[in-house]
């Protein structure tokens, strides 16, 4: 009986746990980014209306407009790409594509 009353707390510790820790989340290097090469520069797409483009655009990921050394066009996009702190169940239910995550454009 002893055993059973320690897993059950021991199972609760960890569940209040997942929900109350809350952890660094970023954004995977697979975001999807469009990438304006004539000021080479990398818009996030909730930022495509007010940013300043041109019709030399191309839609890449994240990982590609570091490598190529772009930089963010504005402020709301580096603002939409900073890492957001969640919850480890939330963290892992975005890795298990349960939730739908921060950078799913």
């Amino acid at each position: 009986m002893k055993r059973m009353t320690f897993f059950v707390i021991g199972f609760i510790v960890f569940v209040t746990c997942l929900f109350a820790i809350k952890i660094e989340s970023a954004p995977s290097p697979g975001t999807r980014i469009i990438l304006e090469h004539t000021n080479q520069t990398y818009i996030t797409p909730p930022c495509y209306e007010g940013a300043q483009k041109t019709n030399n655009i191309a839609e890449a990921d994240l990982q590609k407009a570091k490598e190529t050394n772009y930089k963010p066009e504005s402020s709301c996009t580096e603002q939409s790409l900073q890492p957001v702190h969640l919850p480890i169940a939330y963290v892992i239910a975005e890795k298990l594509g349960l939730k739908k995550s921060s950078w799913d454009w």
